[in-house]
């Protein structure tokens, strides 16, 4: 079965069904002849046969009184949705694929194209075509206004319904016959029940802005007489419309029963293909993206009005129009070439540096105080407090005068920017020290804990120094001038939470760290020298210590290193001796086998007997000596050798192992560097002192304050579009309606809001004595990023940084100019002003890599139209790029930015460039037919997806009739469309006419609505 592909079926029976082939006439019921011949022996001998085949009642819908919900498994459009496509067909599927035909009387055969099923599908107007019938049962029923113009024609029905399959069963619309496919449809429901479904549709042509209802309901007067509670006898044949012409009696006139409901509301006019090819690609004018702002008056502060280019000079916003240089913008020929005579600065610029350095001036001289001057946009980031010359008076460089800082903070353009971002920091002022003091925590309280800390550690250091520090010097040399165990004796409760390093263990392997009281245990010194009831006894001023009267040479406090000593040590009490009386296994041994030579087998030294064998004490028989031994001598002689053997082993284990030395010098060092202050006080400090972000806790692990700045991760181009469209982007509302246009990133208009926005938030931080050294960068965020799948190998560290427009302004470097700092990336904008994304929000937009079509030669073809690069595998970012950033102007405005320039979208002579494509998502099925633009005339049809309401219901009924005398042929390709459009005209010639004769499956075909993709390339958005 061929995947990404459907097949309709004009109808479906299963089981006696089958066999319905002959109109029911005047009977409420289909009946089907069961065939049953009887036969016998006769008496004579010969046979008797009898036909007793007999008429069969099936059940029809007059004995349906409702439908499980289950059964149904989709309404389209989905109940509650409220912007649905007027020019689209509601319609309803059921799980069971043969459901819609299943209670139908209606007779079928082989070549039946339209089976009328059993219920059918109508949707009518909220509140003025149907009100609601009280008090009707078994179903509840609606009473229809005016049948005639609501509902669709009765004898069209089987038109309408027909069974869906995913997948391809037989050639694409080959025929109307469904024998051939049964066998196939068969063996897809045996392998995926789910894989099918039965659908019924309702051919009406809804009207915008309208809410409707839909209803399923009887098809046949029997099945609305049997939901009314009538007896569906009364119908006038089996086969008798429920909305058919009036008879007499009929009951309770045009009130109709239903089984299922759903709402919905319709939208404005126009699906997506209709909204999506109202879009025109256009080239931005040249003052989208610009405005004028009048210099030539005096500004005040004794600063010179700007009579150049008549007064008037352009401010940008935060896109313009690509690839354009407006030479207004050289106003102070800041990007002329050096020359002898340079033109910039601009005597304004001059003299506006002067004002700025104002400040810095008096802070050098006594007298009057400090005067408020123009702000030095960025001072703190960079470092600087003066314009144009230093302060001893020398002049800056030509670089240097050229760097952003100058540029910024010089042009009265760029101050205007960053003055909006100011603007932004002081109209929300509240609420971002809120959010700041939220995000830092407790830092205060942390900051006191840091100043303690750097006290403790101080005091750390001097009581380690004076009272634990060894002499100068760790050496032997040292240790042998003063020897002394004090230190580690009273660090003795801290040996468990210190390691050391061990070269010799009993139980450690070998230069592996262990704590230093397990270290201690296991030497030759042990733990009790410096358990507390020893540092006790032999503390300085202890009664033992007082009446003890030491050597000249050995000390109360050198203990640990006489204990230490490998020739002569110091032990706890007298080495044990063996006394004499006391035989020992050695004497034994020494007495039974005085010649044994030393570390010999004791056994192998008897005699060999070949006659021994056991014997009572007492026993006179001697065994006799020999060259080899009995077999009973040889077990014997084995049983021996394992006592012995389990002797000398037992005398090795009763021998303790000799204890390693302490080595008291590296012990105690290592003790004393693990106790440092410089060490603990940190881990104190870091392990719940303090509550702090993870990004200020290196300040705490320094023993610094902590100078923190909040990070804001919020798109700040809303702040600047709500203060006005034109501060944001001048004349962007200047576009046309239904437009696509390509605009790129102002990086120096955004640099200069983005210093404005962090410069003023540096301002507020320390007027709310916000711990800060006013150098952080809170605001690095200008775009609102698309959240992007993560990719392998990138840390969410580095993924975040990647999405900010800006790095640290402290970072920046002091010679870039503006416009020269945001992150490495590109910054291509696509605009799409129109109804399309407003009312498909979920709309795909990407840029696709283009290509040349190959020529007979098998190279590019430049000759040719570009085409979509074919993609073969997962796509890389060299053929397909999503877009980076989204923003929206209301109220039609869409912003839609990627990593591309203008001039690798727009390619060239061997760059073929990029698409800029608009697709329509894909979901499930939908059916309907195109909105013609009433000023728009007809064309021809040469796929089906082009067909329109105007062709198919000329007159203007609201549905579709089917009318003998409206055909809609398939018109020939002219030559110029793309190979997608040839696929479809290739496969839609099996149906090279609309006529009404069309079965219930082709219909399905020619209304399916595939999703619709646009594709535009950048050439025809950038003005050239």
């Amino acid at each position: 079965m061929t995947t990404n592909a459907y097949t309709f079926l004009p109808w479906l029976r299963t089981g006696i069904n089958t066999r319905i082939t002959a109109d029911p006439g005047a009977a409420a019921r289909a009946s089907v002849q069961i065939p049953l011949t009887v036969s016998g022996e006769a008496l004579d001998g010969g046979t008797l046969t009898h036909d007793a085949g007999r008429p069969a009642q099936l059940y029809g819908p007059g004995d349906v009184v409702g439908v499980d919900p289950r059964e149904v498994s989709r309404n389209e459009p989905r109940p509650g949705t409220a912007n649905v496509e007027p020019n689209f067909f509601a319609h309803i599927e059921f799980a069971d694929e043969d459901f819609p035909w299943r209670y139908s009387p209606a007779p079928s055969g082989p070549t039946t194209v339209r089976l009328t099923p059993w219920v059918a599908l109508v949707v009518l107007a909220t509140g003025t075509e149907f009100t609601d019938a009280p008090g009707t049962d078994p179903l509840p029923a609606i009473d229809v206004t005016d049948p005639a113009s609501t509902m669709p024609p009765a004898d069209q029905l089987g038109a309408w319904a027909h069974v869906h399959v995913n997948g391809s069963l037989a050639d694409p619309v080959a025929t109307d016959s469904t024998a051939g496919a049964l066998a196939a449809l068969n063996n897809v429901l045996t392998g995926d029940p789910d894989s099918a479904c039965a659908r019924l549709i309702c051919p009406r042509h809804l009207e915008p802005e309208t809410a409707y209802e839909a209803f399923l309901v009887p098809a046949f007067e029997t099945g609305r007489l049997a939901g009314l509670g009538f007896d569906p006898a009364g119908a006038p044949s089996g086969l008798y419309s429920s909305w058919g012409p009036p008879y007499a009696n009929r009951p309770v006139g045009n009130r109709m029963p239903y089984y299922h409901r759903w709402a919905f509301r319709t939208g404005t006019a126009g699906d997506f293909e209709f909204l999506v090819r109202e879009l025109k690609p256009r080239r931005a004018d040249a003052k989208v993206g610009r405005r004028e702002i009048d210099v030539h008056a005096e500004p005040g502060l004794g600063l010179p009005g700007i009579a150049d280019q008549g007064g008037v000079l352009p401010l940008g916003g935060a896109l313009r129009v690509p690839e354009t240089v407006d030479p207004a913008d050289n106003w102070d020929h800041f990007a002329d070439p050096p020359s002898p005579t340079p033109l910039y600065p601009h005597p304004f610029e001059q003299a506006l540096a002067q004002v700025i350095n104002l400040a810095d001036d008096l802070q050098h001289q006594s007298g009057p105080d400090p005067i408020v001057t123009p702000p030095l946009y960025g001072r703190w980031h960079a470092l600087t407090t003066r314009l144009l010359n230093r302060p001893d008076g020398t002049e800056l460089t030509a670089e240097e005068k050229h760097n952003w800082v100058h540029r910024l903070n010089l042009d009265p353009r760029f101050r205007v920017a960053a003055n909006l971002g100011a603007q932004v920091v002081k109209d929300n002022d509240e609420a971002l020290m809120a959010a700041a003091w939220a995000q830092v925590g407790d830092v205060l309280v942390a900051n006191g804990r840091i100043r303690a800390a750097q006290l403790a550690r101080e005091v750390g250091h001097v009581l380690q120094t004076r009272h634990l520090d060894l002499p100068a010097g760790t050496g032997q040399i040292a240790a042998a001038a003063a020897p002394s165990g004090r230190a580690l004796t009273l660090t003795a409760p801290a040996h468990s939470r210190v390691t050391t390093t061990t070269t010799t263990s009993l139980v450690a392997a070998a230069d592996s760290e262990v704590a230093v009281g397990f270290h201690v245990a296991s030497s030759r010194v042990a733990a009790a020298p410096v358990s507390p009831a020893m540092r006790r006894i032999t503390r300085p001023g202890s009664r033992l210590i007082r009446s003890l009267d030491f050597p000249e040479g050995p000390r109360a406090d050198a203990l640990l290193f006489r204990m230490d000593d490998p020739v002569a040590p110091v032990v706890a009490a007298p080495v044990k001796i063996t006394p004499g009386a006391l035989v020992t296994p050695a004497d034994v041994n020494a007495a039974l086998h005085p010649d044994r030579p030393p570390g010999t087998d004791p056994v192998d030294v008897l005699a060999h007997s070949p006659d021994f064998v056991l014997r009572a004490l007492g026993d006179p028989v001697t065994p006799h000596p020999g060259t080899s031994d009995s077999a009973e001598a040889t077990r014997f002689k084995a049983a021996l050798r394992e006592l012995h053997q389990g002797i000398d082993a037992g005398v090795a284990v009763g021998q303790a192992p000799q204890a390693p030395a302490l080595d008291l010098i590296p012990t105690t060092a290592a003790t004393l560097t693990g106790l440092r202050s410089d060490t603990t006080v940190p881990r104190a400090l870091l392990e719940g002192a303090v509550s702090l972000p993870e990004r200020l806790q290196p300040f705490a692990a320094a023993f610094t304050e902590a100078m923190a700045y909040p990070v804001f991760d919020i798109p700040t181009f809303r702040s600047l579009l709500d203060l006005s469209v034109d501060a944001f982007v001048p004349n962007l509302n200047s576009l046309p309606a239904n437009s696509l246009t390509l605009l790129e990133n102002n990086h120096e208009f955004i640099e200069s809001y983005m210093v404005g926005l962090n410069h003023e938030m540096a301002r507020e931080m320390l007027w709310r004595e916000f711990p800060t050294d006013q150098r952080g960068t809170p605001f690095r965020q200008f775009w609102d990023p698309v959240t992007a799948l993560p990719e392998p190998g990138v840390t969410p560290a580095e993924r975040r940084e990647r999405n900010y427009d800006i790095p640290p302004i402290h970072l920046w470097r002091p010679d870039a100019r503006l416009g020269e700092n945001a992150n490495p990336r590109d910054g291509i904008v696509l605009v799409v002003r129109g109804e399309l994304l407003k009312k498909y929000p979920t709309t795909a937009i990407y840029a696709h890599r283009a290509e040349w079509p190959p020529g007979p030669d098998g190279l590019p073809d430049k000759s040719l139209p570009r085409r979509l690069v074919t993609i073969t595998g997962p796509p890389t970012t060299e053929q397909i790029q999503l877009p980076r950033f989204e923003a929206t102007v209301d109220p039609d405005i869409y912003l839609i930015g990627f990593d591309l320039t203008a001039d690798k979208a727009v390619g060239g002579p061997d760059d073929p460039g990029w698409f800029f494509v608009l697709k329509e998502r894909p979901g499930d099925p939908r059916f309907g037919l195109d909105d013609r633009d009433p000023g728009q005339p007809a064309g021809p049809i040469e796929v089906w997806n082009d067909l329109t309401w105007s062709d198919v219901d000329p007159a203007g009924r609201g549905f579709v009739t089917l009318d003998p005398a409206v055909t809609v042929p398939l018109a020939g390709l002219d030559g110029s469309d793309d190979a997608e459009k040839l696929d479809q005209h290739n496969e839609d010639e099996n149906l090279p006419l609309w006529f009404s004769g069309l079965g219930s499956a082709d219909l399905a075909y020619i209304l399916l609505q595939v999703p619709v993709m646009v594709a535009v390339h950048a050439q025809e958005m950038v003005p050239r």
